[in-house]
């Protein structure tokens, strides 16, 4: 007879539950904040066992207390756990039951997870709770060890339950030891523990709800809601919501909080911090958004704002460590607890607004390509971050408003063109003006370009070492006005600063610096390198018709030189030049092909750039350029066999007369 196997129904159909697996699962690596985790537990399910025995005089009548134990009973040492004392309702039967059952039901009306102690299992080598409770009209206590040991899959062991006839009704945790990495981590200071405390629960602080809850150490102790309280310079409740079309209402606490009371070390000054079940989830630095230092009537202050509301209340995962709603809706939802700080903070921030006024008037007086901005500068100001301050910033930041006005300004024109625009008179007339605008900011951002030249070349003129009345050497000026050894096939027309002797040689197309005269100049094998040589082919202006523009050769003299001789004289030198340049049949570019050819009439005009050394003006008196020029300062002649004629110029006359040329720029920009 075949014999039937029948299964335990009971045990085949069981639901296991893996505690050590859950453990392991639990997202909790060590670091400073998760090493108080289990902290803030046990005084978070104190604050709910006050709450159930006394109710509305929880705050008056609860009372939590908090001993750091530190391994070797100095304060210099990381604490190697906790103990939290309460005289809440303590483990009754209920409350036993919840504490034993994961995702209770009874923490979740409470806003719990009922995961909290998962953290002590996580992080703790041992936990030792004693409890007094009363149970029908008896006083009971039980105590009893909470931790994973051995092949259990149970965490509670060593339970005693028994009768008590004059134990205080309460709970005591003890959470020690730490686990190693988790003791390495955890906060040493006093002051820092007092501060994460206020931290992860600030709206009781806020809301003065926190039942009496001290903290004690070796040799100090303090109360946590006093705590905070003293260190509060000012606080204000606000209401917004989450969204245009939504009822919910999220409440705002906005803090200024001593610098001392700063809960986190690093990431910012300023946080805003997001609350579910009355329990810090999500924290945010804000300093980048409000462009704040350290606020306060003594500048000791920093910003904290504290976020509530019942839909973030039911939108926190079972950790507590993030919210389940969408990116989006929690920008939207930043975004009105910024503005509302902002307001909050309004007396600090319009200091800075001040402030990035008068650095951005400085940035426009320097760089007056940024003219435009001026007549409308407080509105581009206010659209500036807060954290936008230094100059260097505000430069940036306005570098790309001018490019972006640029671009909108482009896409008008073609509207315009196009016949797109309905207004066409207004538009034309808005459009003029902004074309208008670009050209000054374009024309000023040049003007402004020939000052700095210019006062560069008047410190480069004065004595480098008064005392020894040494001056800059003549290759710090010619690099100023024209890059040495350089040409114009190598650099843009407009790199050089000719202009200085002369506006029309800004518009010259081609010249040689420092360059041997053979490498310009067909059929001569002169290495001779005169400082400047110009010639254009065709003007871009000052063109005259029916001649040819002459070839310009321009040499400068160290400043301060006073050994010349009949040798060196500077006018037999650019003649010299001259002659080797007439030696050639054209001046070439860089493919050889002939931009000037050479021949009897080509004229030189050469300019001589010098102090008027006793040495020079002794070797110009025997010269063809000792005729005085009209205002007297200088000298020129002319040498009609070689048809060129020489100027010599001190470099004081040319400074002067380029800043004469340019005053009235200068004056309308206040540049002087």
């Amino acid at each position: 007879m075949d014999r039937q196997l029948v299964a335990n129904p009971i045990k085949q159909d069981e639901f296991l539950f893996d505690m050590k697996g859950r453990v392991r699962n639990v997202g909790l690596p060590p670091s400073p904040a998760n090493s108080l985790l289990p902290l803030f537990e046990a005084v978070s399910n104190s604050i709910h066992a006050i709450e159930m025995r006394f109710g509305p005089d929880a705050t008056k009548s609860g009372k939590i207390t908090i001993e750091i134990i530190r391994r070797d009973g100095k304060v210099t040492s990381h604490p190697m756990g906790f103990k939290v004392i309460d005289n809440g309702i303590g483990l009754n039967n209920e409350n036993w039951k919840s504490f034993r059952t994961s995702d209770s039901e009874l923490k979740i009306q409470r806003g719990g997870k009922g995961v909290g102690r998962l953290a002590w299992l996580k992080a703790l080598n041992n936990c030792h709770i004693s409890s007094v409770f009363t149970e029908d009209s008896i006083s009971r206590s039980r105590t009893f060890d909470f931790a994973l040991k051995g092949r259990t899959n149970n965490p509670i062991h060593n339970q005693i339950i028994k009768d008590e006839s004059s134990a205080e009704v309460g709970t005591t945790v003890n959470l020690t030891p730490f686990l190693p990495a988790y003791e390495a981590q955890c906060p040493k200071k006093f002051e820092t523990i007092a501060a994460k405390l206020v931290g992860h629960f600030l709206k009781y602080c806020i809301t003065d709800t926190l039942p009496k809850t001290y903290l004690i150490d070796e040799n100090e102790s303090i109360e946590i809601g006093v705590f905070y309280k003293t260190n509060q310079e000012k606080n204000e409740i606000q209401t917004i919501k989450r969204g245009d079309d939504v009822e919910d209402e999220i409440h705002v606490y906005h803090i200024l909080l001593n610098k001392k009371l700063k809960f986190l070390e690093t990431g910012g000054v300023h946080w805003v911090f997001y609350a579910g079940n009355d329990r810090v989830v999500k924290e945010t630095p804000v300093d980048g958004q409000l462009g704040l230092k350290y606020v306060g009537k003594n500048s000791d202050c920093v910003y904290t704002a504290l976020v509530t509301g019942t839909y973030l209340d039911s939108h926190v995962n079972a950790e507590r460590t993030a919210f389940t709603f969408g990116t989006e809706t929690y920008d939207e939802i930043h975004r009105r607890v910024i503005d509302g700080a902002r307001d909050f903070l309004f007396e600090y921030i319009d200091r800075v607004r001040q402030a990035q006024m008068e650095t951005a008037e400085k940035v426009i007086r320097e760089n007056p390509q940024f003219l435009p901005f001026r007549a409308n500068l407080c509105e581009v100001v206010n659209t500036l971050s807060l954290s936008t301050q230094d100059e260097e910033s505000i430069f940036v930041e306005l570098s790309r408003k001018k490019r972006r006005a640029r671009k909108h300004l482009e896409s008008d024109l073609r509207s315009i063109k196009d016949g797109n625009l309905d207004e066409l008179d207004s538009e034309v007339e808005r459009i003029s003006k902004a074309v208008n605008d670009e050209k000054k900011a374009s024309l000023a951002e040049y003007v402004v370009r020939r000052k700095s030249i210019l006062d560069l070349l008047g410190h480069y003129l004065k004595h480098a070492d008064s005392e020894k009345s040494r001056y800059y050497k003549e290759e710090a000026v010619h690099e100023l006005i024209v890059p040495m050894r350089s040409a114009s096939e190598d650099l843009n027309y407009d790199a050089h600063n000719l202009w200085v002797l002369d506006d029309r040689f800004a518009y010259y197309s081609y010249f040689w610096s420092d360059k041997p005269i053979k490498k310009y100049v067909k059929d001569t094998d002169s290495t001779k390198e005169p400082d400047v040589t110009i010639i254009s082919d065709r003007p871009l202006a000052f063109r005259r018709e029916g001649r040819d523009e002459p070839v310009i050769i321009i040499e400068f003299k160290r400043p301060g030189r006073d050994d010349y001789d009949f040798n060196s004289s500077p006018v037999t030198q650019i003649l010299r030049y001259v002659d080797n340049f007439r030696k050639g049949s054209g001046i070439k570019d860089k493919d050889g092909a002939i931009i000037r050819p050479m021949h009897n009439g080509v004229r030189f005009i050469c300019y001589v750039i010098a102090d008027f050394t006793p040495t020079l003006l002794n070797v110009i008196d025997y010269s063809v350029a000792r005729s005085p020029t009209p205002d007297g300062r200088g000298f020129f002649g002319i040498d009609a066999d070689r048809n060129t004629t020489i100027e010599i110029i001190p470099y004081e006359k040319m400074l002067e007369d380029a800043r004469l040329r340019n005053e009235a720029f200068f004056r309308r920009l206040e540049l002087c």
